[in-house]
């Protein structure tokens, strides 16, 4: 590859990566944020009926955070608190929705 295709390609990796971002926003929007809200704080009416989880709060593991997509979630009496919502999703919709769910994450605070 040439220093000209080199460049090239930077451009449109460095593009990619926006473009990537709303893409996965957009599917977040679609798919979680009547119950999560756009901020993932789960302030929404819905959001507070279903009693969603505050994502900046959250701690799974990728795998752990797409088999509660796919699968929903239930507490210990077998009743459902989260709905199977990626039964009609794609891999790479469900890979957006984890990516969206990490970045609300709050850093941990420092210990003194």
């Amino acid at each position: 590859m040439n220093r000209r295709s080199m460049k090239i390609f930077g451009l449109l990796l460095s593009l990619s990566a926006p473009l990537l971002a709303a893409d996965d926003a957009a599917v977040f929007q679609n798919y979680c944020a009547a119950c999560h809200g756009s901020d993932g704080r789960a302030r929404t009416p819905q959001g507070r009926k279903m009693r969603a989880k505050d994502l900046r709060e959250s701690s799974k593991a990728d795998p752990e955070i797409a088999r509660q997509i796919r699968e929903g979630s239930l507490i210990k009496t077998g009743v459902s608190v989260m709905p199977p919502v990626g039964q009609g999703m794609t891999e790479a919709e469900i890979e957006a929705v984890i990516r969206v769910v990490k970045s609300f994450r709050q850093p941990a605070s420092p210990t003194k």
